[in-house]
């Protein structure tokens, strides 16, 4: 069964979606089948493309959009928003 999620997501990271949380990011969606997007300030990318990310150049406290779309979209989601929520494993 195909389900679409979405939410809204805050960068807490205080250089923002830098390389490394992008890379997180896109570690993360390999082990998921669903089709995530990413979208700051009206342009959406491809959250298993970490250029795509770096082009975001989202930074701290900045409010994505993120969408899943897939048979495991809101496990995948709820993932995310963790990934997003923890800093991504970042202290600083």
């Amino acid at each position: 069964m195909e389900e679409k999620v979405e939410a809204l997501a805050k960068v807490k990271n205080k250089l923002g979606l830098h390389v490394r949380p992008a890379t997180t990011i896109a570690k993360l969606l390999q082990k998921r089948k669903a089709k995530v997007t990413l979208t700051y300030k009206g342009e959406t990318v491809n959250a298993r493309s970490i250029m795509s990310i770096m082009i975001l150049a989202a930074p701290k406290n900045a409010q994505l959009k993120v969408k899943a779309e897939g048979s495991d979209a809101s496990e995948t989601l709820k993932e995310l928003l963790a990934a997003f929520e923890s800093k991504f494993g970042e202290d600083f």
